[in-house]
C-alpha cells in the first residue's frame, strides 16, 4: 500500500513579539523586541492510503500549523512535506482538486444561503457528473439526517447542523485525502457521533485518507486506530492508540464503594485519585490485583460495591503530557 502522504524533518517558525507592561510601555512599542518561535520542529512521519489518523495535542502544540503546511496554505522553512506525491505550496491548485479541508472554527458555507445552494456551486466548480452528484447527496444527507436541514439558510442552523453541512461541502468532490482540524469542536452529543458514523462510513465506501486532528477524546477513541501526538511542535508518539495505552496506561484503577465514615484501610504505596465520603479511586500495579492487600480491601466488611478498570484515554494522555514535561527538564523526550 502506498503513502499517500510523506513528511520528513519539516520544520516552520514565526517571527513574534512579547507584550509589554508597565512604564514606559508606549515608546517600548515603537521598538518591540521581535523573536521567533518553532510552531513545528523537525517532525517526520508517514500515512498509507485508507489509513484514519487522530493528530493529538494541546493548543499551541502545531496541529493546526501543520495542516496548512500540507494543504498548501503554508510552506516549511525547512524538510519536506508531500501529499499525493506533491509538494503542497507549489501545486495548491492541483492538490485542491484531491483534498478535502474542514477547519472548525471555518466555515465553507454561504451563510445567508441554504446549503444545498452550495453544494450546487461545488458540483459546478469541481465539474461532478449529476449522476455522481445525486449518489453522493443521497448518501451523506441519509448518513448524516439532513432531510430537513440542508435546504434551509445556514444562518438558521444549529452548530452541529452546519457542522455536518461543512462536511459534505469538504467530501462531495469525493477527495482522496481529508484533513479535519477540530470538526467536533463545540458540537451536540448526537451531531458528534453522526459526524464520526459518517466518516468512517466514507472510509470504508471510498478507501479515503483521513488525518483528524482533535482534542474529543470521543473521537480519539472511535476513530483514531492510529496516533500521532505533538507537543511544542515535535513529534511525541506515532503509533497504534493500543500501543500508547499499554506504554502509559499500563496501571489499573479500582473505585471502591463503602459506608460512610467506615473507609476500609489502603496501602501505602497505591496512589489515591480521588477520595470523598464513601468513594475512593485508587491506582495499583495490575500484578498487585491477584495480592492479598487488594484481596484483603475488596473483602472489607465496610465495602459495599467496586469496579476495577483500565484508565480512560484522557488519564492516558494526561500521562504523556506529564511524562512529555518530566523528560524535557532531563533534556530528552518522549519515545516516538
Amino acid at each position: 500500500m502506498e503513502n499517500v502522504i510523506e513528511v520528513a524533518n519539516l520544520s516552520r517558525r514565526f517571527k513574534t513579539f512579547k507584550s509589554q507592561h508597565g512604564e514606559g510601555v508606549f515608546l517600548a512599542s515603537l521598538r518591540r523586541k521581535y523573536f521567533y518561535k518553532k510552531a513545528v520542529s523537525g517532525v517526520s512521519f508517514s500515512i498509507k492510503q485508507g489509513e484514519l489518523i487522530a493528530l493529538l495535542g494541546e493548543n499551541g502544540s502545531g496541529k493546526s500549523t501543520l495542516i496548512k503546511i500540507m494543504t498548501g496554505i503554508l510552506h516549511g522553512d525547512s524538510g519536506t512535506a508531500r501529499v499525493l506525491g506533491m509538494d503542497p505550496w507549489r501545486y495548491r491548485e492541483e492538490l485542491d482538486l484531491q483534498i478535502g479541508v474542514v477547519f472548525g472554527k471555518q466555515s465553507n458555507l454561504f451563510w445567508n444561503l441554504p446549503a444545498i445552494d452550495t453544494f450546487e456551486f461545488i458540483k459546478k466548480l469541481y465539474g461532478i457528473p449529476q449522476r455522481e452528484y445525486e449518489e453522493r447527496m443521497s448518501y451523506y444527507v441519509d448518513t448524516l439526517g439532513l432531510e430537513e436541514v440542508y435546504k434551509r439558510p445556514v444562518r438558521t442552523m444549529s452548530l452541529g447542523e452546519r457542522m455536518k453541512c461543512n462536511f459534505v461541502s469538504a467530501v462531495l468532490h469525493n477527495p482522496k485525502v481529508v484533513f479535519l482540524d477540530e470538526p467536533t469542536i463545540g458540537v451536540d452529543l448526537p451531531s458528534g457521533i453522526e459526524l464520526r458514523r459518517a466518516l468512517l462510513a466514507m472510509r470504508s465506501r471510498y478507501n479515503t485518507t483521513v488525518l483528524l486532528a482533535t482534542h474529543v477524546v470521543d473521537d480519539i477513541e472511535a476513530l483514531g486506530e492510529r496516533v500521532l501526538m505533538m507537543d511544542k511542535g515535535r513529534l511525541l508518539f506515532d503509533g497504534p492508540q493500543h500501543e500508547l495505552r499499554k506504554i502509559f496506561g499500563n496501571k489499573k484503577q479500582i473505585e471502591v464503594y463503602f459506608k460512610n465514615g467506615n473507609a476500609p484501610g489502603i496501602d501505602r504505596s497505591w496512589r489515591v485519585l480521588e477520595r470523598r465520603d464513601g468513594y475512593l479511586k485508587l491506582e495499583v500495579e495490575p500484578r498487585h490485583l491477584k495480592g492479598r492487600m487488594v484481596t484483603a480491601l475488596l473483602q472489607d466488611e465496610a465495602v459495599i460495591d467496586y469496579n476495577v478498570s483500565s484508565p480512560d484515554l484522557s488519564y492516558v494522555l494526561e500521562r504523556v503530557y506529564l511524562v512529555d514535561k518530566r523528560r524535557r527538564r532531563r533534556g530528552r523526550g518522549v519515545h516516538a
